[in-house]
């Protein structure tokens, strides 16, 4: 008797364990094999990689401290001004807007 309640705890055990492994792989995000790109010239590759690494090493030690933030408030700019190009533009391109107004022959009649 008391080996058949062990088998059946074990063979529960086992099927627990195979439906949690299922479960698991079944979740896990699919595993893409690298590309293999063959290169013709190795050693020109790397010499530009490592121009372009010098480059950018060199880029960023370059600040410019003098220049600031340009709002156009230096140059006489003010913002009611591009205020009011931007209403104009706007009222330029709406369809009854200002402009020609083109008169029908029975209206002037």
């Amino acid at each position: 008797m008391e080996s058949g309640i062990s088998f059946r705890i074990f063979f529960g055990l086992l099927a627990i364990m195979v439906c949690c492994v299922i479960i698991s792989e079944a979740q896990m995000p699919p595993r893409y094999k690298r590309s293999i790109v063959e290169i013709d010239n190795p050693k020109e590759t790397l010499q530009v990689l490592g121009n372009l690494a010098q480059s950018i090493l060199e880029a960023e030690g370059i600040s410019n401290e003098k220049r600031g933030l340009d709002l156009g408030l230096s140059r006489g700019f003010s913002g009611s001004q591009a205020a009011k190009h931007l209403m104009g533009l706007s009222a330029a391109s709406f369809a009854n807007g200002p402009g020609r107004k083109r008169r029908f022959a029975d209206e002037t009649q």
